[in-house]
């Protein structure tokens, strides 16, 4: 049984161990500050709907007739 608890121990002791390396690897990692992550997001939307903007502008035509029996074009409703 002394056995078994050694190993237990020495098993919680890694485990530690290796969390608290993992833990300091994480704190010295800088990252992207949010606002410039944020940004990105914000220009990668931008750039995706510009480049899908006629099929957006056939989707958004087709709805609205639907809803109000009006379409969309290129002077607005």
């Amino acid at each position: 049984m002394k056995y078994l608890d050694n190993l237990y121990m020495q098993g919680l002791l890694l485990a530690a161990k290796g969390r608290d390396k993992t833990k300091d690897f994480l704190a010295s990692q800088d990252g992207v500050s949010n606002v410039v992550a944020t940004i990105i997001i914000l220009l990668i939307v931008v750039l995706l709907i510009g480049v899908f903007w006629d099929r957006l502008q056939e989707l958004l035509s087709g709805t609205m007739d639907q809803i109000f029996g009006s379409s969309v074009t290129a002077d607005g409703l």
